[in-house]
């Protein structure tokens, strides 16, 4: 029995090769981006921006995976974003509906939703139904992404559409830089517990949540392959903090103000509970994230119990 053939976008990037790496078992993947694969893949080099060369890379594939953009914090002009990400998605939906696609899943984010100190949520835990607010083009064009992707999908000619939102992946190459950042920080900020040196990550989230390039990679091959409405959303990320700081007590320290508690009960099962909901795609997808911050400390120092 022949396996089902899938696109990836962007699978030769960050995300892209562990998505490849998650559909390789059960599926014949090729890859579209304007960089080469790791793996010994099919490789379609193509720009997004090139409508005429999406649609032959999609035609003969049943299914679809969109990672392909520029990511958060790239120096492009701002512009860029917007040609590449924006039009990019539209590109790839509109060559998915000619070629009768049946499924596709695009990568959006959680930046979608404009959260930043300035801009707090409304409520907590953040859950597919509060507003999008973005104010950076980044967050913007994720937002955009989602209405083109839910205004293709009423006009039926694609069998499903599925927009994840992660939350900051932390990658394995990247684990040492966050860590050396979360070094310089008091216990109550998130310190892991242990000197390290090493280059600095950057701003991390104001809301601190995180999710592994692993269970990424497994929520777009569980959305791929679950029986799913015409368009869906899903929040994804790790259950807990990044750092494991005390969600609320962040929460409130970050924005300025504590949101109103939809559910006291997710916090006060965990107090470092994620701010972000992930539950939906749990029940929708089937998928939950394995990794979890002690885990992720134990993976670099060999000694779990440093990050509690």
């Amino acid at each position: 029995m022949s396996r089902p053939k899938v696109l990836v976008t962007g699978g030769g990037g960050l995300l892209g090769r562990h998505v490849v790496d998650a559909l390789l078992p059960d599926h014949a993947v090729d890859v579209l981006d304007i960089r080469r694969p790791v793996q010994d893949v099919v490789f379609r080099p193509v720009d997004m921006r090139d409508l005429d060369a999406v649609r032959a890379a999609v035609r003969g594939h049943d299914r679809v995976v969109h990672l392909a953009g520029i990511d958060d914090g790239t120096p492009v002009p701002e512009q860029r974003y917007m040609e590449v990400n924006v039009q990019g998605t539209w590109n790839l939906l509109h060559a998915c509906e000619e070629a009768g696609v049946a499924k596709v899943v695009i990568a959006s984010s959680s930046a979608a939703l404009g959260f930043n100190p300035r801009n707090a949520p409304d409520y907590l835990p953040v859950d597919e139904a509060h507003p999008q607010r973005p104010t950076r083009t980044y967050d913007l064009t994720k937002a955009l992404i989602e209405r083109t992707a839910e205004s293709v999908a009423r006009r039926g000619g694609i069998g499903s559409i599925v927009c994840l939102r992660p939350t900051l992946i932390v990658r394995p190459e990247k684990l040492r830089e966050i860590l050396a950042e979360l070094a310089t920080l008091s216990p109550a900020e998130g310190h892991p517990g242990f000197a390290i040196d090493g280059p600095r990550y950057g701003a991390l989230p104001a809301h601190r949540c995180f999710v592994t390039s692993r269970d990424a990679a497994a929520a777009f091959r569980a959305a791929l392959l679950a029986d799913t409405a015409p368009f869906a959303a899903y929040i994804v990320a790790a259950r807990d903090t990044l750092g494991r700081v005390d969600a609320l007590g962040w929460v409130a320290k970050a924005y300025g103000r504590l949101p109103e508690l939809r559910d006291a009960g997710w916090f006060a099962a965990d107090p470092a509970a994620s701010p972000l909901d992930s539950r939906a795609a749990e029940h929708a997808l089937g998928w939950v994230a394995r990794d979890n911050w002690a885990g992720l400390v134990g993976s670099f120092t060999g000694k779990p119990e440093a990050a509690r």
